[in-house]
């Protein structure tokens, strides 16, 4: 008797490059192999075609050692040598045990004595679960507050820094290249061509062949995707830091400053904020909001200050209040108060490209090259027009591997990546460097709903 035969239109969700579209041959009720779903070609940014990941899920979903029922510790002790003890109960059973807790917890109070939730959560597929495990998200939200700081991933695998200076900066688990319409892009590490998914390595692809994209890969060891680069620009390990440091230092003291855009950095960061004494934003002493120069009034307003020319550079003397991090408070009569942009540009002078080049053991030259070339692509002034609407268009991006921002460095890497868009106005806009729609930060319909407004 011939096998029953049928195939089922299916997604891949294994990771957060997915959903990849998909469909599974089903024999006789049993999962034999997984293709790609050609069908939703028109409507799948990759052609219907899956990453290779997804193949091994017939093989897992039928592993023998997978386990399908809850499991209990049985073993107390949890040294290296104890054995837990982990023995399968009901479903049944495992509901009441956590049902049970819950119920404890709520009688003794959602939050403990230090002001933390009693409930913590970690699903570990980082911002991913509100898309696929139903209602149970709902669930927690609707239960009251919960810890997510548990994260999730941790190890090797995970992006770590990218992820927290991604949620505060970005609001979003990661940060990827606006790869369809971006022109030049500076890879530190990152292996696209074998860890983005069909969809990631199919874009990176279609852009070098077809719309001139060029990527310049630096790290230590020649990749798959430093192959399939323009340029590899082969770097001492740990020193991305140093070169995207060198590159600030370029563009701040090498270049003009119409080089940058300067409407971007006036109006849209706290690049004119003016700096106390003690490294903190002056601030009005009523309202206590950040103050700014204002080059029409000829003196210090506060930022949102209607019809305004922020000063970006200079030293100015005004009467403020200073509040530190903690609540300290100072009060100024006639102090002297830079601007932060003032601040970095004097901060990035000791970061020149002669010296990164000597800490990442590159060829001198290197550093100024990569630097022009990313300003020129900028395009700074440029414009694009996306569903009737006149965006600015920067299209260039930086992105950083997990070696690099999972290490010593981290943070170096994730303030300098996202720096050096600011000084070009290539952040959050058509062609530079974006946050993904997957995050941390709840809620999860969209970027913008998980910003709470503040001073």
């Amino acid at each position: 008797m011939a096998a029953e035969v049928r195939k089922v239109a299916e997604y891949c969700y294994q990771c957060v490059a997915g959903p990849d579209l998909l469909q599974v041959k089903v024999e006789d009720g049993i999962a034999t192999e997984i293709e790609p779903n050609f069908r939703a070609a028109e409507v799948h940014p990759g052609g219907g075609k899956c990453c290779v990941k997804a193949y091994g899920l017939v093989q897992k979903t039928y592993n023998p050692n997978r386990l399908r029922t809850p499991m209990k510790r049985t073993n107390p002790q949890k040294g290296r040598d104890h054995d837990p003890g982990f023995v399968p109960i009901t479903w049944d059973e495992a509901l009441d045990i956590v049902a049970g807790k819950l119920n404890d917890i709520r009688a003794k109070g959602l939050i403990d004595d230090v002001g933390y939730p009693r409930v913590a959560a970690s699903f570990g597929g980082g911002g991913t679960p509100t898309y696929y495990m139903g209602t149970f998200p709902a669930y927690l939200s609707a239960w009251g507050p919960v810890d997510f700081s548990f994260g999730s991933g941790q190890g090797v695998k995970c992006y770590h820094s990218e992820h927290l200076y991604g949620e505060l900066w970005h609001r979003a688990f990661t940060v990827c290249p606006d790869t369809p319409t971006t022109k030049f892009v500076l890879s530190f590490g990152a292996n696209s061509e074998a860890s983005a998914g069909v969809v990631g390595a199919w874009r990176h692809a279609e852009g070098r062949m077809n719309r001139q994209l060029k990527r310049v890969q630096l790290e230590p060891h020649l990749s798959i995707t430093g192959a399939c680069s323009a340029e590899w620009v082969p770097l001492r390990p740990k020193t991305d830091a140093a070169f995207l440091f060198g590159m600030m230092h370029a563009m701040l003291h090498e270049h003009p400053r119409e080089s940058l855009d300067l409407a971007f950095l006036k109006n849209h960061t706290g690049s004119p904020y003016l700096v106390g004494p003690n490294g903190f934003f002056m601030r009005d002493p009523a309202s206590e909001k950040p103050l700014l120069w204002d080059n029409r009034r000829n003196a210090a307003v506060t930022w949102d200050t209607p019809d305004t020319d922020p000063a970006l550079e200079g030293e100015f003397t005004l009467d403020a209040v200073e509040i530190g991090a903690d609540g300290e408070k100072w009060n100024h009569t006639g102090a002297r108060a830079e601007t932060a942009f003032t601040k970095l540009v004097a901060h990035m002078a000791q970061y020149t490209p002669d010296w990164a080049e000597k800490v990442c053991d590159i060829r001198p030259g290197t550093v100024r090259r990569v630097t022009t070339e990313f300003l020129e692509n900028a395009q700074v002034g440029a414009t694009i027009e996306i569903d009737g609407e006149t965006l600015p268009l920067r299209p260039v991006a930086i992105i950083l591997g997990k070696t690099v921002t999972n290490g010593w460095g981290g943070y170096e890497c994730c303030w300098a990546r996202t720096l050096i868009p600011c000084l070009v106005g290539a952040l959050e806009v058509p062609g530079g460097t974006l946050g993904t729609t997957v995050r941390l930060n709840r809620p999860a319909t969209s970027r913008q709903a998980s910003v709470k407004k503040g001073r």
